[in-house]
């Protein structure tokens, strides 16, 4: 806050206890700043987002002066500022490179975007302390949206290509020789929001549409083992084909010995092919095979991993569609509650991460039987297979902004309760008893630490 204070007394006509309380303000200030703005980034950055809409895609671009001044040639009377007046020079030079150096290929079209919604923000000189490399240019942005129109508007498109071209470098890097800045960005397209890197030497992402529904992306579960009747329909059915063929040899007064051998004769054949039967010709149950240990592993741990796929989804009624596909309904909303919590990153004011990944670290098999299930939907006390598992996994999270991400890391324990439904395995009961964040490890010995973002700023 050393500029703050120097310029307050600079001014001559603030006694210290003025200048104290503007400092104060003023920390208040990019402190709200900071939780509203996600820790705004000194040097270039851009704020990149690409969305499909029904008729059109587009791409919306937020940048300060910084990156725009190295990106192309914006001339203007004031190098630190854009005058709204001067958009309409700066607007078709924006155009032109855009055509030229962000071409988009639509079902293998390459189609010419349009300019619109250009802007620039007005922002609060109180916030200048944070760009100290930069300056004005550093926190005044202008932003614009390319918008791309869909060749083929009544159906949604089998793949879009993009290139992103400019790579300015990083002054924040530690580098003495600056790398280029990799962009942090987003896709939202279908209900689904995707998050990539773009780097100089992968420049470009190709999305593909999605074939089927949310069955289709997400990981395949083993089925629960089947009871089995203990008389089976093809053993009722040989039996009954022996009666009938010993009956029919019988009554044409053919020998006992010829009788049986045609009754024996008939079951054997039944025997041998193995005829499904009609399903009343079963009798009783026995309890399914018993789950093995590798067996629970795999289904616990796919379930899991398409819990957390659910949160893909922008929309709070296709998570839960996704969520029913792993988590038995009484556990839905607390599941998706439990799952937002943890997502949600404090320190970036708020926001909730994406899910990157999702890790596995052990999955014991802990008990395995009936369990009595009761519910709208079933009989009172009815029994369904289950088993229990403790397990430790980890969580990547991902907050995008400003052009740059946030990376978390969190482990956890946890007891769970999986049992067999009509619609095949899922989570009954689950409880989180530990949650630890593992990403903020002290760095080896010899090795370079980076300052925090705080720091840098």
């Amino acid at each position: 806050m050393a500029p703050v204070r120097a310029a307050c007394i600079a001014a001559g006509s603030l006694s210290l206890t003025a200048v104290a309380a503007a400092s104060t303000s003023a920390e208040a200030e990019i402190a709200a700043f900071r939780a509203e703005a996600r820790h705004p980034q000194d040097g270039p950055h851009v704020d990149l987002r690409y969305r499909l809409e029904a008729t059109e895609f587009v791409t919306e671009i937020s940048m300060n002066l910084v990156f725009l001044d190295w990106m192309i040639e914006a001339p203007r009377e004031d190098a630190e500022r854009i005058d709204p007046a001067e958009l309409g020079a700066i607007a078709p030079r924006i155009e032109a490179y855009c055509r030229a150096q962000l071409p988009v290929v639509i079902d293998g079209v390459t189609v010419a975007p349009a300019v619109r919604a250009l802007a620039i923000n007005d922002p609060d000189p109180v916030l200048l302390p944070l760009f100290p490399l930069s300056g004005w240019r550093g926190l005044r942005k202008i932003s614009w949206e390319l918008a791309y129109p869909l060749p083929n508007a009544a159906e949604t498109p089998r793949s879009i290509s993009v290139v992103w071209a400019a790579y300015p470098p990083d002054l924040l890097s530690i580098l003495p020789s600056k790398p280029p800045i990799v962009i942090a960005t987003e896709w939202s397209a279908g209900g689904l929001r995707t998050l990539f890197e773009l780097t100089r030497d992968e420049p470009g992402y190709t999305w593909h549409r999605p074939d089927g529904g949310i069955a289709a992306r997400l990981v395949s579960v083993p089925g629960p083992p089947t009871p089995r009747p203990l008389v089976p329909a093809w053993a009722t059915l040989s039996i009954a084909v022996f009666a009938v063929a010993f009956g029919a040899a019988a009554a044409a007064r053919r020998g006992p010995k010829v009788a049986l051998g045609s009754g024996l004769l008939a079951a054997a054949v039944v025997l041998v092919v193995r005829p499904s039967g009609p399903a009343f010709l079963a009798f009783g149950t026995r309890l399914p095979d018993a789950i093995d240990e590798a067996s629970a592993r795999e289904t616990f741990e796919s379930l899991q991993r398409n819990l957390y796929r659910a949160f893909d989804y922008e929309t709070e009624g296709a998570v839960y569609d996704a969520l029913a596909y792993s988590v038995s309904g009484e556990l839905l909303e607390e599941t998706y509650l439990g799952v937002r919590r943890s997502l949600v990153m404090e320190e970036e004011g708020g926001a909730m991460s994406r899910v990157v990944a999702v890790r596995p670290v052990a999955t014991r098999l802990v008990s395995q039987g009936e369990l009595a299930i009761e519910g709208a939907d079933r009989d009172a006390g009815s029994r369904v297979a289950a088993f229990k598992v403790e397990a430790t996994w980890q969580v990547d999270g991902r907050v995008t902004h400003w052009g740059h991400s946030h990376d978390r890391t969190n482990e956890y324990d946890g007891r769970f309760t999986v049992i067999a439904t009509a619609d095949g395995w899922r989570i009954h009961d689950a409880e989180v008893t530990r949650q630890e964040r593992v990403d903020a490890a002290a760095p080896e010995p010899g090795a370079i630490e980076i300052p925090p973002e705080d720091a840098e700023l």
